[in-house]
């Protein structure tokens, strides 16, 4: 009976150790899905105790360092990622997420930082139109005829969770937003804007922007059936809505030394979709829809991608051309190490060179992209490095002498560029283990970083006002 026992006894160790070894694996595998994974649904965050610590972050990088563009490793970076999430969960994420003292604003408003604003925010997914693998289960069919319902529950279309919530784009949260955009000293607000833009929206914007001393550019974005007569309507309806006081309207003005007069920007999103010669009768003097010389001139900036569109910037009449894009190699013109080229051509054409920055992009889509629609490339996400890719981006843009920069975004949460503050929920990325307004803290301290630099260029190369270049201008003037 004893030996009968012993046997029965072994049997269950053996039982047991068995089942502790597959809950093991299960747990093992349930935490690295959840980790690689992100969830679709909006959870209430994780809220820390009373008595958790603050990790601020601070601008601690020397002007002189050496400029290395970041090399990405997608391996290492996704390893590190993981790693530290794990740290974070194992440590019950030893970080404060209250609102730390915000540091006030100590130098003017400056009209040569811009940053992209969009109205209203596209937090969900298209409801799709089609049937598609995905939502098949949706297709009824009545008798011989197949109606598609679609899919009824709507799907967060973010990697970031913000502050705010997934607001709606209302007056009072144009007063938060813009208050930040002031705070950090950033001067203009370049609205993202097409034609199907609710106008009541609009003049809300424009209101707010009046209060706060902010002036708004305009990027016009891709549309259907967009053509030089409609680019030239739209400019003619700004400036006759918004532009025809320049004293005290709200559009961006410059004053511009080479014409003696001052001009609203305009921004032209994908300006390559039209040929060089459509663009010369808008933007030469001798074109059949010319705006120079007339009350609806303006400086016109182009967006392209590729280093062939700089002959649509040169032959078509433009301004300049800005990068749009901050993720860097993604594409040529996005590429840090190749801004010097950039600038020469500009400076050799009498041309303006306006980088685009930006904290980083991670969006939620996992498949690969069509080079075709999306800026001509498949990989566009870059990681945060916890600031470490901002800081370098602002480094080289002021490197390269950038008389003006653009800083993409601050709410563009589609694209998870943005600078606009985000807190910790599961299923979403974050700020850690900085604060959730470590990148408004970030600009601000590096927007008095650029009047720094200009100064100290200035001073060193002994200039006095009436003999300043082009790039010295720090505010409101160009060449």
């Amino acid at each position: 009976m004893s030996f009968l026992n012993l046997k029965f006894s072994i049997k269950s160790m053996k039982l047991l150790i068995c089942l502790i070894g597959v809950s093991s694996l299960v747990l093992l595998i349930f935490c690295l899905y959840t980790t690689l994974n992100t969830s679709e649904k909006v959870i209430p965050p994780l809220i820390p105790g009373p008595d958790q610590n603050v990790i601020s972050y601070e601008l601690l990088r020397s002007q002189n360092a050496a400029l290395v563009p970041e090399k990405y490793n997608e391996h290492e970076v996704k390893s590190r990622i993981i790693r530290d999430k794990i740290k974070r969960l194992a440590g019950g994420r030893n970080t404060d997420l209250s609102t730390p003292a915000r540091r006030n604003r100590t130098i003017a408003l400056n009209r040569n930082i811009q940053i992209f604003y969009y109205a209203p925010v596209a937090w969900y997914k298209p409801h799709p139109t089609v049937p598609t693998d995905r939502v098949v289960s949706r297709i009824t069919e009545n008798g011989s005829a197949v109606s598609f319902r679609p899919n009824d529950e709507q799907i967060i279309n973010v990697a970031f969770y913000p502050k705010r919530k997934l607001y709606n784009t209302t007056e009072t949260i144009i007063r938060e937003h813009f208050n930040d955009i002031q705070n950090c000293g950033i001067g203009v607000v370049t609205l993202v804007w097409h034609p199907t833009f609710h106008e009541g929206l609009l003049r809300a914007i424009f209101k707010t922007a009046a209060i706060h001393n902010l002036k708004i550019a305009i990027e016009i974005l891709e549309y259907p059936e967009r053509t030089i007569e409609s680019i030239r309507n739209n400019i003619k309806y700004f400036i006759d809505l918004f532009g025809k006081d320049q004293d005290s309207s709200t559009l961006s003005y410059f004053k511009v030394l080479s014409k003696q007069r001052d001009l609203p920007i305009f921004y032209i999103r994908k300006a390559y979709q039209i040929a060089d010669t459509e663009w010369m009768r808008l933007l030469s003097r001798n074109g059949i829809l010319t705006i120079r010389g007339t009350s609806y001139d303006a400086i016109v900036l182009a967006h392209i991608s590729t280093k062939e569109h700089k002959s649509v910037v040169r032959r078509g009449g433009f301004d300049g051309f800005y990068t749009y894009l901050p993720s860097n190699g993604a594409n040529y013109v996005s590429t840090w190490k190749n801004w010097s080229q950039l600038k020469k051509f500009a400076d050799s054409y009498h041309l303006m060179f306006v980088p685009t920055i930006g904290p980083g992009y991670y969006d939620r889509k996992k498949y690969s992209r069509n080079a075709n629609q999306n800026h001509g490339i498949s990989n566009i996400k870059r990681y945060r490095s916890n600031g470490q890719y901002f800081d370098v981006a602002w480094r080289t843009a002021l490197k390269n002498n950038a008389q003006i920069i653009t800083i993409n975004s601050y709410n563009n949460w589609v694209d998870g560029t943005q600078i606009e503050a985000a807190i910790p929920v599961f299923g979403f990325r974050d700020y850690l283990p900085g604060p959730p307004e470590k990148y408004l803290d970030l600009t601000q301290a590096w927007i008095e970083e650029y009047v720094k630099y200009k100064l100290n260029s200035i001073k060193l190369g002994k200039k006095i006002e009436g003999a300043l270049g082009c790039y010295d201008f720090i505010n409101n003037t160009i060449c």
